[in-house]
């Protein structure tokens, strides 16, 4: 049996290759979801495991091609998400026939850590210089750890975040200053 993971994600990789490897799963990984809908026909995979998250258009265009019967008969899509799906992904979702990467894996599955992105900030203090540092993103709850202290304030009114080729350019309030990590609430 194959399994297709897609994700770029290293924190989901690792965590889901265990489990479908302890179900007997032999792993095909992409990084682009793009490159494994074209090569999905040679794949030809039982299971296929993505993130709506990181891909909140994509994973509807590749349920709909698998479905077609194109990538083989009879396969399974899975989204592995740590935030639930809006109402109307849901829908889609259950339409698309679907499945929550927990509902086949519920039992072993049990999402005990925070799932985050590495990224790269930059921000200004109110009053003071602009500061450069990494950071931990955690998506469900809009929530970016730093190694910085803010000295000036609980309130930055420029950051910007760097993962990959994205950036994306907020505010932020301080929400939590301990053990040398900062809390940033993304606005």
């Amino acid at each position: 049996m194959k399994a297709l993971v897609i994700s770029d994600r290293a924190e989901i990789i690792d965590f889901v290759t265990p489990l479908l490897k302890d179900k007997g799963f032999d792993l095909i990984h992409y990084r682009w979801i793009i490159k494994a809908l074209d090569n999905i026909e040679e794949i030809q995979p039982d299971v296929i495991v993505l993130s709506a998250g990181e891909y909140p258009r994509h994973w509807k265009t590749l349920a709909g091609f698998v479905q077609s019967g194109i990538g083989g008969n009879d396969v399974k899509v899975y989204l592995y998400e740590t935030t639930p799906l809006s109402e109307e992904d849901e829908k889609k979702a259950e339409g698309l026939g679907v499945l929550q990467f927990t509902d086949y894996f519920g039992q072993d599955a049990e999402i005990s850590e925070r799932l985050y992105t590495t990224v790269q900030i930059a921000y200004n203090e109110p009053y003071g210089a602009m500061h450069f540092c990494s950071g931990k993103y955690y998506e469900d709850e809009r929530v970016i750890e730093i190694e910085d202290k803010i000295t000036n304030g609980g309130y930055l009114k420029y950051v910007s975040m760097f993962y990959g080729d994205n950036v994306n350019s907020f505010s932020a309030v301080v929400e939590n200053e301990a053990d040398g990590i900062t809390s940033l609430k993304v606005m």
